[in-house]
């Protein structure tokens, strides 16, 4: 399959009810109580921590639980341990620059695929280039949509790669942008089997909400992801988790290393979660975080999360209002599947449309995609759907 720009015209989730009603009443409070003695307590341990006053006025904030409470909810949301640790930013990006630094204080060659978000792809390469090392890109997009590879296929492809490569890191999207789940379990197992792999770095930008994460914690040194695409806050948070004990502590030193970290919402949830304020601070926008609580507070419970959560069936794909004409599905084998899918289409006709014309001639059909050259399509369907 040819390689594909991501023109990616549908990337905001869906917002939840209580996403959008958090973000509408801290857009009132800012306007009217600007400078409340509350505030700086209602930041730290949530909306009870409110006179009843406050509570009665501000009702869409009651999903706020101060910022260590919205740790724990992604925490748990995660299913991640209870040790582990949760950073919240203004940008994913600042987090992939944080792991990326991580990284390369252990690596020396960091194996990466042609399934990585390729804003994400040139932080670590740039970051590598600064210290020394190097990032080796792998494809693999085509064997699995056009070539058919299976789990297994995938997993000792890129053993290979590693070991002749002399590669000593790792760095995969656990869901990429076109839909392929990648099997984490069995490409680190076969990893390992064969060679020392001392640092683990996911993105699980796509997967958060999407897919359930065990994998990614069993075996992932620093994860990140975000708020506003499965999650349904719409407006952005950067998401980081860490806490194997072989790159915990490191880690957490580049976390608290004034300097740094340039996100300034992160040097401010951190001050609030430590208790320890610099009154030289960068000002931050504090907006995303309640839109991110209020999404949170929407997820459903961890059972019903975990079940929810299987691909997108055929039948749904089938299901779905389309243009006129004829339309391939182009996904992986079953093993590898999310609920985001390709379709191409067959006839000449639409295949020469533009990108925006063929976005366009699926949104009069009743279908909101992402459109790429050549007839191509992306479908995402939430669970909420």
């Amino acid at each position: 399959m040819p390689p594909l720009l991501y023109l990616d015209t549908a990337r905001l989730g869906q917002m939840t009810p209580a996403a959008k009603d958090a973000q509408l009443d801290f857009v009132r409070l800012s306007a009217e109580e600007p400078s409340s003695l509350y505030f700086e307590q209602f930041l730290r341990d949530g909306f009870p921590a409110w006179p009843a006053s406050y509570q009665e006025r501000f009702p869409g904030l009651r999903s706020w639980a101060g910022v260590a409470g919205l740790k724990h909810s992604i925490r748990r949301l995660a299913n991640a341990p209870t040790d582990w640790q949760v950073l919240l930013a203004s940008r994913s990006l600042s987090l992939v620059r944080l792991a990326s630094s991580s990284m390369f204080r252990v690596c020396r060659n960091v194996l990466a695929t042609d399934l990585s978000w390729p804003t994400y792809e040139q932080v670590l390469k740039a970051k590598a280039r600064r210290t020394g090392n190097r990032i080796t890109t792998i494809p693999l997009r085509d064997g699995i949509l056009s070539r058919g590879w299976t789990v297994n296929d995938v997993a000792e492809y890129l053993a290979k790669a590693f070991v002749e490569q002399r590669c000593d890191g790792l760095f995969l999207p656990a869901v990429d942008h076109l839909g392929i789940r990648l099997p984490i379990r069995e490409v680190v197992e076969a990893i390992c089997q064969q060679s020392e792999l001392r640092y683990c770095f996911l993105d699980a930008a796509q997967a958060f909400c999407h897919v359930p994460l065990d994998d990614c914690m069993e075996f992932a040194d620093f994860i990140v992801a975000g708020s506003h695409k499965w999650m349904g806050a719409y407006l952005p948070t950067g998401i980081g988790l860490f806490g194997q004990r072989r790159s915990r502590a490191m880690t957490e030193r580049y976390v608290s290393h004034r300097g740094r970290t340039d996100d300034p919402l992160l040097s401010f949830t951190e001050q609030l979660d430590t208790g320890i304020l610099d009154a030289h601070s960068e000002t931050a926008n504090l907006t995303s975080l309640f839109a991110c609580a209020g999404a949170v507070s929407e997820q459903p419970s961890s059972l019903a999360f975990l079940t929810r959560h299987m691909p997108l069936s055929d039948h749904a794909v089938e299901l779905l209002p389309r243009p006129p004409g004829e339309w391939r599905t182009v996904r992986p084998v079953s093993g590898m599947r999310s609920r985001i899918c390709l379709l191409e289409s067959v006839g000449s006709e639409l295949a020469n449309m533009s990108a925006d014309a063929l976005r366009r001639a699926w949104l009069a059909a009743g279908c909101i995609v992402s459109a790429y050259p050549r007839g191509i399509v992306r479908v995402a369907i939430s669970k909420r759907t």
